[in-house]
């Protein structure tokens, strides 16, 4: 199941599933009009979203062609951004560019900071700096969604909070 965010005049867009080939999507705001919304509700809206995508790819609800310049972000605005630095050795190039040494203990301890999730660019939108001799860094991520996730959660239970996996550029 593909899911998006279309831009609609809101700040948060509208929920729609995409085809598995990314040409056609579906309106799916009659479930949940965003895509927090359905995260907010994931267990009953879960599995009428996964019929709506196997009715989309029968070709047996309404569709509309997909054009990603269209979306947004999927989440345009989320709780949380919690980003660990899983890849130490790009993190020792990115220090190493600005003259910052690495300390030894990242290859021991895992690197991870909360970043602004208050807006997040949609994937065709312009990244905006107040001065481009600050360098633009294109990142590419995998982002997973979770629903709540307890403290000192055992690694099931962390993965059965799993909602979504997506492509994102930090």
């Amino acid at each position: 199941m593909k899911l998006a965010t279309l831009k609609n005049g809101t700040r948060d867009g509208r929920l729609v599933v995409v085809s598995r080939d990314l040409t056609r999507c579906t309106d799916a705001s009659f479930l949940a009009p965003t895509l927090q919304a359905a995260l907010d509700d994931w267990a009953r809206i879960a599995p009428h979203l996964a019929a709506l995508s196997e009715s989309l790819e029968h070709g047996s609800v309404p569709a509309e062609r997909f054009h990603e310049h269209d979306a947004l972000s999927p989440l345009p605005r989320a709780y949380q951004w919690a980003d660990g630095s899983a890849y130490v050795n790009h993190v020792e190039l990115v220090r190493k560019a600005r003259g910052a040494e690495m300390p030894a203990s990242f290859w021991e301890d895992p690197l991870m900071y909360q970043g602004g999730s208050d807006a997040f660019l949609a994937p065709r939108d312009p990244i905006r700096m107040a001065d481009e001799a600050w360098g633009i860094d294109m990142e590419g991520e995998v982002a997973v969604i979770v629903d709540d996730v307890p403290m000192g959660a055992t690694l099931e239970t962390a993965r059965e909070a799993i909602r979504l996996v997506m492509l994102v550029n930090d």
